[in-house]
């Protein structure tokens, strides 16, 4: 496995400006051509102009909104297909769809207006009354309220003149009255209206001439036409969705060769082509680029050489299936700068090497490698990774379980230790993990300043050679002195320990000069650098003791659950005991799985990676398309 991220080189091409949208669309069909701005490399942008104009023509933008339309209303997606078709087809395609789902779509609008309306009046709770009003020529119908009691009063007032009653419903003690007269009783009835106590109906009341029941009715009708008109624009779009799909396809080719066009640069003549490609695949560009425009230029040069910042060149690590998912941890805490050792496998060891330590248990470690294996079933993408990340630490767990002696909380004799019974023995093991993680550190340090050629870092840099000395000598006497050994050892160590710092501290003061501080400030921050090293090892280390205080805090848990469970044992609510045991695993799994989780990214995090980690700026993310053949500029222009 390689170490050190992927060689890149950077692809100069001078093409023709004709040929320029075929170039593209092979070098992006590669899927290994991460597109660079011109203006960023150092001397092209001085004799080569910048695009002004977009690409992307907006007759393709036209087709895109037109196929987001089809699929916003019919509810389909299109994805890329490995099929690609010409504008001129995109066109025509799209105007034959569109008419044949015009009718279909106004239907489907008029039904879903109807169907909303009907429900909207079923929320009010309409009262019935077949009546309607309106403007008649000989007759008035009137729609009003009043008390219940007045109804037979009403009805005797109006016995002399022609009229037709309609009751409706009660409500609050008034009834709901529908009344028709002849228009030249209309006088008559305005008296009666007074002396009966006549009153409109209220705006929070409806009145609907139809049956609720048949409004009902008319519901489940129009959703049955919904359905049935649903059915035939889907017929439709399935008989097209082939098509339909590879019009997508020729749209995402539109954009991305767009994209790449605008980090181009222009003569009047030719357009200059950049982008990072891998080192190993630059005979298979070339040859790819010359089929397409015979009279172009290639230039392949180092990323070393380009002249751009090394945070901005991109970083490409190529990582086995077992190392990907620990990516998430890297990426989370950022972007390896290029040549820098990659951090992935330190990571996975130190990282299962933690969370393990801290949340021995068997059982614990089962139920996180079943709660794996349902995420890579069920998730997609990072969540997959998260799946098998989740698989690993619920083996770190099982294994530290094994030499714990812990099941679900149950003790056996365990392989190692109990951190409970061994207190002292398992802090002493924390910090001389500790101690490892950290030497690994300094030492994955010097070896990113070594193949820098950052001679200066690897000796005086704050994880360099001598402060490695200063924490590896002060380490080695802190223990020889505890144990009462090797007096001469601690002698030699000593000197070699003096010497270390005598050296830090003499460099700070000769920058400090060098650059005209002044001897006094350089003496000043000789003694702070030196203190600052010293104590940022001792912190560093100390730190590791809370992979043993959560060790012995998970059995700690596990003491007061079946303490607890022996109480209740002994009552009335026996049945209880196991009950509380379960529930306090699920809580042990739950909240301390989740606070050792961040406790290992923790250690990683500020202990382990402030000592090399050199951020870059870029990661490799190269332009793709998939879909390409012999006339790929048809689909282009």
């Amino acid at each position: 496995m390689n170490m050190l991220p992927e060689k890149l080189v950077l692809l100069m091409a001078v093409v023709r400006k004709n040929m320029a949208n075929a170039v593209l669309a092979r070098l992006l069909h590669t899927g290994i051509f991460h597109p660079v701005d011109i203006a960023s490399i150092p001397d092209v942008s001085n004799y080569a102009g910048r695009l002004q104009n977009d690409f992307e023509s907006s007759r393709w933008k036209d087709i895109e909104k037109r196929l987001n339309f089809i699929s916003n209303e019919t509810g389909c997606s299109f994805t890329s297909t490995d099929i690609a078709i010409s504008y001129v087809e995109a066109e025509t395609t799209l105007f034959e769809i569109e008419e044949n789902l015009k009718p279909l779509l106004e239907k489907k609008y008029q039904l879903n207006r109807e169907l909303l309306d009907l429900h909207s009046l079923i929320e009010k709770k309409p009262v019935y009354l077949p009546l309607t009003t309106g403007s008649y020529t000989f007759i008035h119908a009137e729609i009003g309220q009043i008390k219940a009691g007045m109804l037979g009063i009403m009805e005797n007032m109006l016995g002399n003149i022609p009229s037709l009653t309609i009751p409706g419903e009660e409500k609050n003690g008034l009834i709901i009255i529908g009344i028709v007269i002849l228009k030249k009783d209309l006088p008559i009835f305005e008296r009666i209206k007074k002396e009966i106590g006549w009153l409109p109906v209220p705006s929070d009341i409806t009145i609907s001439e139809i049956p609720i029941e048949q409004h009902r009715e008319k519901i489940e009708k129009l959703k049955d036409e919904i359905e049935e008109n649903n059915r035939k624009i889907n017929k439709v779009v399935e008989k097209n969705k082939e098509i339909l799909c590879s019009i997508a396809t020729s749209i995402e080719i539109v954009q991305k060769i767009s994209i790449a066009r605008k980090n181009t640069g222009t003569t009047e003549t030719t357009m200059i082509i950049s982008g990072w490609i891998p080192a190993d695949q630059h005979n298979r560009v070339s040859e790819i680029i010359t089929k397409t425009d015979p009279v172009s230029y290639c230039q392949f040069i180092p990323a070393e050489k380009t002249g751009i910042p090394i945070e901005n060149i991109p970083v490409l690590f190529r990582h086995n299936r077992f190392l990907k998912p620990f990516e998430l941890i890297v990426q989370t805490y950022g972007l390896s700068r290029y040549k820098t050792l990659d951090p992935a496998l330190f990571v996975a060891l130190s990282f299962l090497l933690i969370f393990g330590a801290m949340f021995g248990d068997i059982g614990h470690g089962i139920v996180f490698i079943i709660l794996g294996f349902f995420l890579l079933l069920r998730a997609k993408g990072n969540f997959k990774q998260a799946g098998y990340l989740v698989s690993y630490t619920g083996f770190s767990s099982a294994v530290f379980g094994v030499l714990y002696g812990s099941f679900f909380g149950i003790e056996f004799h365990p392989i190692w230790l109990n951190p409970v019974e061994d207190i002292s023995k398992i802090f002493k093991a924390c910090i001389i993990i500790g101690a490892i993680i950290l030497t690994a550190g300094i030492i994955i340090n010097i070896i990113n300043h070594i193949i820098n050629r950052d001679k200066a870092s690897v000796f005086f840099d704050k994880a360099g050679v001598f402060s490695g000395l200063i924490f590896w000598t002060g380490a080695a006497m802190t223990g020889l002195y505890i144990s009462n050994a090797g007096q001469g050892i601690i002698k030699i160590l000593g000197l070699i320990f003096a010497a270390a710092i005598l050296t830090v501290f003499l460099r700070v003061v000769f920058e400090a000069v060098k650059h005209r501080e002044g001897i006094l400030v350089g003496l000043i921050e000789g003694v702070l650098h030196v203190f600052e090293i010293l104590m940022g090892y001792l912190a560093n280390t100390v730190s590791f003791i809370r992979i043993a205080a959560f060790a012995i805090n998970h059995f700690g848990f596990f003491m007061t659950i079946f303490a607890i469970s022996d109480m209740l044992r002994k009552t009335t609510v026996s049945w209880l005991s196991w009950p509380v045991i379960i529930l306090g695993n699920v809580f042990v799994i739950i909240l301390e799985g989740l606070v050792v989780m961040i406790q290992s990214l923790r250690l990683n995090y500020y202990e382990f990676f402030s000592r090399f980690f050199i951020p870059g700026n870029t990661s490799y993310q190269p332009l793709s398309i998939t879909a390409f053949n012999e006339k790929i500029e048809e689909y282009i222009t």
